[in-house]
Parts: structure tokens; sequence; C-alpha cells
């Protein structure tokens, strides 16, 4: 570590390599050190010595070899001084390379790379909209950051976190967060409750598990309507109230109606397409590299994005955005009544997936209208449902004798 650390300091104040004959070496290297004139990087070869030494030395280096008989001739010079002494007449490459450096030292400040670890069922996209939320972000001020506080910030922010640990590294932060685990379902048994019906429906099978259930399968009820009682009798005859639970399935009818007009728009894509792109720097746009607007009127977009990597392997705060449009032109073209019907039918297809229950019989009418230019289907359909439902009452409000037809004593 400590040899390159004077390697960048001999780059950066610069060095002379210098070469004499093998024979007034040790001489001349005594005399470098009784006059504390420092020197390094000392190579012996064939013809000579080749030995190293500073910008600030190399005067009285030479200046002792020439009062000692000393032949010393230069080989090199290496360094910034003397690149910078080479191009002092060209201004605009100087400067240049000084807003380089000083680009590259105050980019060393901004966050780089955000890398989120840990996550299962939160999405990464997710808790990096969070960090945003909470000022963390690619191109985010580092000496603000304060990482406890910010952890913090983000357990309230993404409440499905239950841990969360900020790490600063350079300028790429590691986010590594727990997720908060659902407590197990706890049965409530305290209280009084009733189950009564959610839905009108045909009951198709009931299960009570505490209370008395009140109806049978067959029976047609309707909504609010009692289907497991809270008053259980014991063997003994006494007359209790209870927290009554149960699962009731009925047969439960569904209405769904759609229309479909009988003129559509399809797209006839014309085979010219372009990309745009734009790219971010630390999270800030670059104005004059940057366009993702199209000049179709009408188009499909394909988006994507990616982080862009200097010889294929380092990665640089600099990420990619990309649009792909492909050009079409709406056509509007008249549909045939079987067609529709199809249509039709798969946007029912969509309305039973979507309610994830079990069909038990579907009817369906299908209209069409060619005055009006639309058809239009109903479907009417029984599904089967669980239609419990439990509420609470108070025992004063009731009077045990007028549910049971002799009184517990």
């Amino acid at each position: 570590m400590g040899l390159n650390f004077y390697k960048l300091l001999h780059l950066v104040f610069g060095e002379y390599v210098f070469f004499l004959e093998s024979r007034d070496f040790p001489r001349f290297s005594s005399l470098l050190l009784k006059n504390n004139i420092s020197f390094w990087g000392v190579e012996h070869g064939e013809e000579g010595v080749f030995l190293h030494s500073s910008l600030f030395s190399a005067e009285s280096a030479c200046t002792l070899a020439e009062q000692n008989g000393v032949r010393l001739t230069l080989c090199k010079k290496r360094g910034l001084p003397f690149v910078l002494a080479r191009y002092r007449k060209r201004l605009g490459l100087l400067f240049g390379a000084l807003i380089f450096m000083l680009s590259v030292f105050a980019s060393q400040l901004f966050v780089w790379d955000i890398e989120i670890s840990g996550n299962r069922e939160i999405s990464t996209r997710d808790i990096e909209d969070a960090l945003e939320d909470i000022g963390i972000s690619v191109g985010s001020f580092i000496p603000n950051i304060d990482r406890l506080a910010k952890a913090n910030e983000l357990l309230i922010e993404c409440r499905e976190l239950s841990s969360a640990a900020i790490t600063l590294n350079g300028t790429h932060i590691t986010v590594s967060v727990l997720e908060r685990k659902g407590i197990p379902e706890i049965i409530d048994k305290s209280g009084f409750y009733n189950v009564v019906s959610e839905y009108d429906g045909i009951i198709l099978d009931i299960d009570a598990l505490q209370g008395t259930p009140e109806v049978r399968e067959g029976d047609a009820v309707f909504a609010g309507e009692l289907l497991i009682n809270s008053f259980m009798e014991s063997k003994n005859g006494a007359v209790t109230p209870t927290h009554a639970r149960g699962v009731v399935y009925a047969a439960v009818k569904e209405e769904f109606s759609v229309e479909i007009p009988l003129s559509r728009m399809s797209k006839v894509y014309s085979g010219r397409s372009e990309t745009k792109k734009a790219y971010r720097l630390l999270g800030w746009e670059i104005p004059f590299a940057s366009s993702l607007e199209s000049e179709y009127e009408y188009f499909d977009s394909v988006c994507s994005e990616r982080d862009i990597l200097l010889f294929g392997f380092i990665k640089l705060p600099l990420r990619e955005y990309r649009v792909t449009y492909s050009e079409y032109t709406p056509l509007y073209r008249d549909i045939d009544a079987s067609e529709a019907e199809i249509l039709a039918n798969e946007a029912l297809a969509d309305y039973f997936a979507e309610l994830d229950l079990e069909i038990l019989e579907c009817k369906s009418e299908f209209l069409c209208d060619k005055e009006k230019g639309s058809c239009l289907l109903k479907a009417e359909a029984f599904v089967k449902r669980n239609i419990a439902k439990e509420v609470p009452f108070s025992v004063i409000d009731y009077k045990i004798s007028e549910r049971f037809e002799t009184e517990s004593e």
C-alpha cells in the first residue's frame, strides 16, 4: 500500500531518472546521503546505474555531481508537472484536464450506485421509490446522508419492512432489509356474535364451529338473515350465549353485462420504427444528449434502461433510458355478430377469473342491434360463495325465553 502511495506522489509532483557509471555510484551515493539529497529506485544494469530523484532535489544532485567530477546523465522526466509544461501553450487541453480532475473529485461526494439486498416479497423498485422519497437516490449528496436516521425513515415510509441497515462504501450504498412477517391469524373468542348472511342465496353447506345452526342445506336466505345463533344449550339444559363462528357456503347469483361495438379500431403498422435515448448522470438528466419524444402521431413503445459500463465492467453513475417506437395507422373496421360474440365471451371469462369462485351454473343471452351498431351480452351465473358474516350483539337485547320454548332455570 505504501509503495503505491509513493508512486502516486511521484506521479503528481514529478521525478527525474538519472544514469551514471557503475564505478561512480558508490562514491556518489555516499555524497548524496551526506548532503541529505533524497534518491530512490536504484537499478543496476550492464551499462551502469539508474536512480530516481524528485523535482525539488534534482538540481542539487546535478550540482553535486559536477563539483565532484561525476558524469550524471538525465534520461527521463516523469509526472504531471512535465505533462503540463509540454502542453502549456494548449490552454484548452489543460483547462479540460483540470475540469475533468475536479469533476472526478466532486463526483466522489455523490452516490453512484444503490444495491438492495434481503427483499423477497417486496420488489426492488418499490424500495427504490421509498428511498427516493426519503432523499436517497443516485446523485444524492453523501455528506448529507445520516445512515441511522435514513434507515428509520425508510421503515416509516415502507411499512412492509421490519428492519433496514444502510451502509456507505465510497460512492456505493448498500441497503440491507428484512421484510415484516405477518402475525398468525388470532381467533377472537371474546364477546357475543351471531353469524348472518352477507348475500342472498341458497344454502349449499353449513359448518358451525361455535353456535347453533338456524338453516339447513337447500334453504333460501336473504342478506342479513340469521344463519348461526349465538345461544347454545348444554347437556344439563343451561342456555349460554357465545361467539358464534362458522363457514356457510351458498349459491349466490352474479349478473354481468358487456356491450361490444360493431365498429372497432385495429392497428396497421407502417414498418417504421425509431429509438430515442436519454441519459442521467448522478441522477441529473443530460440536456443535449437526451430526447425521448417521438415524431410519430400513433405508435407503440417499448422502454428499457441500463447502466453504462466502462470497458464492459467498470460501473459509472451514468444510466441510459431507451424507448423504441413503432409507428402504426389506426384503421376502423366493421365486425360481424359472431366476432362480437367471441369478444363478449372473452370479457365474461375475464370477469369470472377475477371473481376466483366456483361457477355452479351460467346462463347468457346475446343480442345484436345493427341499427344501434353494437351487441349486448347478458349473463346470469350462480357461484359458490362463503356468505357467513359475524355480527356482534349485546346479551341484554335478548330474552332467552323468546329463543327457546322453555326457559332454562
